[in-house]
């Protein structure tokens, strides 16, 4: 019998199953898409909607082991309800301001 050469082991066969779908990728599109989305609701309000929405589509995606980016689904949905939040305490207080002025004469 042959001695192996030192620190070294047989290679292993790797097994395939011919049935077996191809590994998928962890990471989810959907996830990306929503958050930035989310971030471009700064810009707009318009956008913040649609990033929410896509943000506990894809939630709920990673939940069910469907796709990835379960993290990057949080953040957008969190990052949208925020920046609904930072403008329903800015336009109030931009129009107080405004009218103290006079700008509504």
């Amino acid at each position: 019998m042959a001695q192996q050469p030192f620190g070294g082991f047989p290679p292993q066969q790797q097994y395939v199953f011919p049935n077996q779908p191809p590994a998928r990728s962890k990471d989810s599109g959907l996830a990306m898409a929503a958050l930035i989305f989310s971030l471009f609701g700064l810009i707009g309000l318009v956008s913040v909607i649609p990033g929410i929405v896509m943000g506990h589509v894809a939630f709920a995606k990673s939940r069910r082991g469907e796709a990835g980016g379960k993290g990057m689904a949080l953040a957008a949905f969190v990052v949208g309800y925020l920046i609904i939040i930072l403008y329903a305490i800015a336009i109030p207080v931009a129009l107080n301001i405004a009218a103290k002025h006079g700008a509504f004469r």
